[in-house]
């Protein structure tokens, strides 16, 4: 790693050494440069170097004069095993921190994944198992309430004391299409018995939640016209009975019917459904659960989006702005933040 960051240094600062590497692999190539505060960032910068040929690049750099920056067949081979260990945490930190999309539906499948991702790695990797097992036990330890909530974790404290052991995250990762309950199959590692138990959890909470949510009479009365049955011709004795009974049991048999046809069209789908779209088109199949959705998954799943608006205003309001109207300040902030995220 320090010879990969010093190496990135010095193609940034060193004019030769920055023509030399353009001449040997294009003007377009290009190595970026690690930010402190960006994990991320010092990952992508491993990647684009070990994209690179390994011999051409010590050739290069023993012409230069930089023969102690070579790197060696093992240390290629560690950082290849590392850029393939970190690349899904890569992918996980991106669906998190997103801008106009859903996130909050992201966690729960990005941690269980990620932990059964460091599984698979354990039995290939050659030169960082220990890396891999103590990143695994510190996943688990931050996400114990997932963990717990999924019945991965034989904890005695309550799933809602501990770290992200609120509902909420099981009951977004279930009304996203994109992953509704394939988490739950792939990458709990439990019993089937277990999966069932959690499985029947989460149905009951996204229940509970719909079954408060009102309808307007002008969505359902439509509905409820079509299930009623034509008037017979003659009374009949106790016919209000099963009426009464009916309307009972109404509203609860259509909320569960809802979520059933809604898996089972989840079930169906080919393609990775984008969530957006696919509430904006079903909003009226699924009246009940789509407002369910819509307030569980407004939630952001990190504050990343909101410390982006304060850097947009921070670099926006300088000191020779400081005459700025708090009208132009804040169209000046949402065109930045359009501008960031196209």
């Amino acid at each position: 790693m320090a010879k990969v960051t010093k190496f990135c240094s010095l193609l940034h600062s060193t004019c030769g050494l920055k023509e030399a590497f353009e001449g040997q692999y294009g003007a377009n190539r290009s190595i970026p440069s690690a930010v402190s505060t960006r994990w991320n960032s010092t990952l992508r910068l491993v990647e684009a170097v070990t994209d690179l040929d390994p011999q051409s690049l010590n050739t290069l750099l023993e012409a230069q004069g930089h023969k102690g920056l070579c790197l060696s067949a093992r240390e290629w081979s560690q950082l290849k095993e590392l850029v393939e260990i970190l690349a899904p945490f890569l992918q996980a930190t991106d669906l998190t921190q997103g801008e106009k999309v859903m996130t909050l539906s992201a966690a729960l499948p990005c941690v269980l994944s990620l932990n059964s991702h460091l599984n698979s790695m354990l039995n290939t990797t050659r030169h960082l198992a220990g890396f891999v097992k103590a990143l695994q036990k510190s996943l688990q330890r931050r996400f114990r309430g997932i963990f717990a909530n999924v019945r991965m974790d034989d904890s005695a404290q309550p799933a809602g004391d501990l770290p992200f052991g609120d509902m909420v995250y099981m009951m977004s990762a279930l009304l996203d299409p994109s992953f509704c309950f394939f988490w739950l199959e792939q990458d709990v590692l439990a019993p089937d018995e277990v999966k069932s138990e959690v499985k029947e959890i989460i149905m009951d909470l996204v229940l509970a939640e719909a079954r408060k949510v009102t309808i307007l009479a002008e969505s359902s009365s439509g509905e409820d016209n079509k299930d009623e049955e034509p008037p017979a011709k003659t009374p009949r004795l106790f016919t209000g009975y099963r009426k009464k009974s009916k309307k009972k049991d109404d509203h609860v048999s259509s909320v569960k019917a809802e979520l059933i046809r809604y898996i089972q069209v989840c079930s169906g789908e080919e393609d990775e459904a984008d969530c957006l779209g696919f509430w904006k088109r079903n909003a009226k199949v699924f009246p009940r659960i789509y407002l369910v959705a819509m307030r569980v998954l407004a939630v952001p799943a990190t504050s990343a989006p909101v410390e982006r608006v304060f850097s947009h205003g921070g670099l926006i309001m300088r000191p020779h702005r400081a005459r700025l109207s708090a009208r132009t300040l804040s169209s000046l902030i949402f065109l930045k933040c359009n501008h960031s995220v196209a």
